[in-house]
């Protein structure tokens, strides 16, 4: 909303009415905000309402020697003065949108705008991950694509041309795993798959049987087609090519509006091109002579290569409709098993994930991020930016979540092995390569990022003691991941109290290492501290986590650390 009240806007005037009167409820810090309603009953006579100047912290800037009072313009009716929206919205950081209640046009008012999301029973490391079931890692704006060669996501937070991002991916992976648990509990995992089958043999393909996995497969030359009118948006196939010739696959879809487009999968060493309506992700060499197994949310790869050409248009169209798949094409020379359409392939997209971490994992333990951290310092100006190649707590600590996942899934023991790794960068001192940092030299914090000083994040120190947490109970052998967590599980309680503004959360704790100003967390990063600490109370008796994150969630309502 970009104008002021009208005076024939009821519904305006009454939401305006209701921010004065949460502005009210903001003096009075720590009383609970009691559920009322302000009607228009409060204004007597439509006629009666005239344009008010308010100026803003006028005699402040007087008393305080800091110019800081604006002017706007109000409404009076009586001896009620009402305030425009976009006023309030911007120096309290509100939230409001129309809404729609029984025919009547309304308007919702909020202090915040992320959700917590409580614990239904103890937190284990074999089931589903926080509330990451809710989470579309692929779908985010920071990924650029999911790799073909690797099925995993591809990020851009810190460089445009896209990287492979432990943390991201970890969050994929459990995203996924996630979905797949939810589903088994809800029984909602049905084998919904339509199987793509060679209905006869023909010149250009035949079925024969492949000597590396004795089992039938279809071999192609020049061009094989499967005609299709499917609704199911995830393909799943493994694939083999001849790398003298150039082979791929090309999927045909039509959206509601009959329009077309092309998603190609090729030999490409690129992640993404865009070439009019087709949209091209690469595999590069992976299939060369080898089977590599592709699972395509073809819905994703569709939004994706419209974000690429930056057609925004499209993608709001594309988030209500439909997408039919109408035909498979393989082209050039190669081998091809196990194609299907089917709603969702949870499981193998954890495992994609999983088996990411075992392929990359270094001979440190780790799994580097491979992009410059603080470029240009802008994100600590008082850090120095830190090379390519550095390794991160809230990696490590979510790669070994999925790890023990895999593990408990497979009982294959190099997943609890890659888990057992990754607790080498913990010891070592984040100056020296590794993520452990110490508070005030009494203190061990493992560090999301290693900068120099310190930062202490809070959620990315609290997902490595959730990872350290899942390897312990997966292997209750592991000494050194018990006496890391419980380490860190101290520091946690005694640090815990230097997180809370009063009226929000601290992201970190750069106003004391760095001696600038602090940085409140958002709103969606002060839910996802609430959101672990309740975790946590699932597993400890400690009292300090519940209640902790029973204060904190009252500050979303607009609650307040009491005044002296």
């Amino acid at each position: 909303m970009n104008r002021r009240v009208h005076l024939k806007d009821i519904a305006i005037v009454s939401c305006c009415l209701v921010g004065v009167y949460i502005l009210y409820g903001i003096q009075h810090c720590g009383s609970d905000l009691k559920q009322s309603t302000v009607g228009s009953s409060l204004i007597e006579d439509e006629g009666d309402i005239s344009d008010l100047p308010c100026f803003f912290n006028r005699e402040v800037s007087r008393n305080v020697g800091v110019h800081g009072y604006r002017k706007l313009m109000c409404l009076k009716s009586g001896s009620e003065v009402f305030l425009p929206f976009t006023f309030i919205r911007n120096q309290f950081e509100m939230f409001g949108n129309f809404a729609e209640n029984n025919g009547i046009e309304e308007f919702d008012l909020s202090s915040s705008n992320s959700k917590v999301t409580n614990p239904s029973s103890t937190y284990s490391p074999f089931a589903e991950f926080m509330h990451f079931a809710s989470f579309d890692v692929e779908g985010r704006s920071r990924v650029l694509c999911v790799s073909a060669s690797d099925g995993v996501p591809v990020s851009t937070q810190w460089d445009p041309a896209g990287y492979y991002y432990p943390t991201q991916i970890a969050q994929y992976a459990l995203a996924h795993f996630s979905s797949w648990v939810r589903r088994e509990r809800l029984k909602q995992n049905k084998d919904n798959r339509y199987t793509v089958q060679l209905k006869k043999q023909e010149e250009s393909a035949s079925k024969v049987r492949d000597e590396e996995t004795n089992s039938l497969v279809i071999q192609f030359k020049d061009t094989l087609e499967f005609e299709l009118e499917s609704y199911r948006p995830v393909l799943s196939l493994d694939l083999k090519v001849d790398p003298e010739v150039g082979t791929g696959l090309s999927v045909l879809l039509q959206l509601q509006d009959h329009e077309q487009f092309s998603l190609s999968y090729t030999q490409s060493n690129s992640f993404i091109q865009a070439k009019d309506n087709m949209f091209i992700f690469g595999f590069g060499e992976k299939a060369n002579n080898r089977w590599l197994r592709l699972t395509r949310n073809l819905h994703t790869d569709l939004k994706k290569g419209l974000a690429f050409i930056g057609d925004k248009k499209r993608i709001k169209q594309l988030r209500k409709a439909r997408i039919k798949v109408m035909s498979l094409v393989f082209y050039g020379s190669g081998k091809v098993a196990n194609i299907s359409l089917s709603d969702n392939e949870d499981l193998r997209m954890f495992f994609d994930g999983a088996n990411w971490f075992l392929k990359n994992q270094d001979e440190k333990g780790g799994w580097p991020s491979n992009v410059v951290f603080n470029p240009g310092r802008k994100k600590y100006p008082e850090a120095e930016e830190i090379q390519p190649g550095w390794y991160g707590a809230m990696c490590q600590g979510q790669a070994v979540s999925v790890l023990a996942r895999a593990y408990h899934v497979t009982q294959d023991p190099k997943y609890l092995e890659a888990a057992e790794s990754a607790l080498a960068p913990f010891q070592v001192a984040s100056k020296d390569g590794g993520v452990q940092a110490t508070f005030m030299e009494k203190y061990t914090w493992f560090e999301e990022y290693p900068t120099q000083p310190s930062t202490f994040i809070l959620n990315g120190f609290i997902y490595s003691l959730i990872g350290l947490y899942d390897l312990q109970i997966t292997s209750p052998e592991s000494t050194l991941a018990k006496e890391l967590y419980k380490k860190g599980l101290e520091s946690l309680q005694a640090m815990l109290p230097m997180y809370d503004a009063g009226s929000a959360t601290f992201y970190d704790l750069r106003h004391i290492t760095m001696h600038t100003a602090p940085k409140i967390a958002r709103w969606d990063y002060h839910t996802t501290h609430i959101n672990q600490l309740l975790l946590l109370s699932t597993v400890h008796n400690a009292t300090l986590f519940k209640h902790t994150a029973e204060r904190w969630r009252g500050y979303m309502v607009g609650k307040r650390a009491p005044h002296n």
